[in-house]
């Protein structure tokens, strides 16, 4: 099912952020420093497992669910 990590991306900074831009862009920060591009993510964009693994990982470590 294509679309999966963004949409795991989306969760991660959405709950995260709770709606406040700054936090959201922190946390879009992490990510990226943790080492996915989000930017190359689309709600098209085919799935790869070894960056869902590490989504889910990074979404323990900041206390969110994915």
């Amino acid at each position: 099912m294509a679309g999966q990590v963004y949409n795991m991306i989306q969760k991660i900074v959405t709950e995260k952020s709770k709606g406040n831009a700054v936090i959201a862009s922190s946390v879009k920060t992490k990510i990226i420093l943790k080492g996915i591009a989000i930017d190359k993510y689309t709600p098209t964009s085919p799935d790869d497992v070894a960056v869902m693994q590490k989504l889910r990982q990074i979404g323990m470590e900041f206390g969110v669910f994915v």
